[in-house]
């Protein structure tokens, strides 16, 4: 990989040198980089690049697997993703359409957004049974391609973006039960056939999911709303009805 070139020297250097290391470990995928990969791809020498990576530690911007002594992206990270991958007054726009549709099913809500090759929770509401969930919480993530609301938004990308992302994601996948390369084409193919996304206890056993990208004529699925439910109330019809739902709230949201 060629070295970055250096930014001109200034008042501003260090926080040039900051976001190259920044976007390098965004870049590095889920195992991360070592000091030496971070030097060496930078062009910093060691003692300053390791100066600022652990500055960047301290403030939880990174974080340090101090036994493979490889450096990732930290929890403030995601905190910021979930920020930024908000875009103007979608989690306002939601909140109704969550509340409605747990009001009238009596199942977990959420409302996800894409932030680079991530599903990002931004907002979610909890059923009548408190059920367990990929994301866990608000601000909780997954790779694109795992759970409903997540292929719901990939399954509608162009197929270039899709491969790039699946690639990205390829070694992230292995962690999740079942999920191979193979299968997340195969539900990004189902997906799109049927007009949204079905796991049906594949990934948390006994635990189902329905999802459908918010999609704005002309533009790209940034966001997606979807259901969490136990596999004991999948009586005939229920996927069809919860994806009607959805598509409801949905064709509210996009004509505000």
């Amino acid at each position: 990989m060629p070295v970055i070139a250096q930014p001109p020297s200034g008042g501003a250097q260090l926080l040039d040198r900051t976001v190259i290391l920044l976007d390098l470990v965004a870049d590095g995928g889920v195992e991360g980089l070592s000091l030496k990969d971070l030097a060496a791809r930078s062009g910093l020498n060691t003692a300053t690049c390791h100066r600022i990576l652990n500055t960047l530690v301290g403030h939880k911007l990174l974080a340090r697997d101090d036994k493979k002594r490889r450096y990732r992206l930290g929890a403030r990270m995601a905190i910021y993703g979930v920020r930024a991958a908000r875009g103007p007054g979608i989690i306002s726009r939601c909140e109704i359409a969550l509340s409605r549709l747990r009001r009238r099913t009596g199942d977990t809500t959420h409302l996800m957004a894409r932030f680079n090759h991530d599903s990002v929770c931004l907002d979610r509401r909890d059923g009548e049974c408190i059920v367990p969930t990929l994301t866990g919480s608000i601000g909780g993530f997954v790779p694109l391609g795992v759970g409903p609301g997540s292929i719901a938004m990939l399954a509608f990308l162009d197929e270039d973006e899709q491969d790039y992302i699946i690639r990205a994601n390829l070694g992230r996948y292995a962690s999740y039960r079942n999920l191979t390369e193979n299968k997340v084409r195969q539900l990004i193919a189902d997906t799109r056939r049927r007009g949204y996304a079905v796991d049906v206890g594949e990934l948390i056993p006994g635990i189902a999911g329905v999802g459908l990208p918010i999609m704005t004529p002309g533009e790209k699925p940034g966001a997606a709303l979807s259901f969490t439910l136990l596999c004991a109330k999948l009586t005939p019809g229920v996927l069809e009805h919860y994806g009607a739902l959805l598509k409801e709230e949905i064709d509210a949201i996009v004509g505000q």
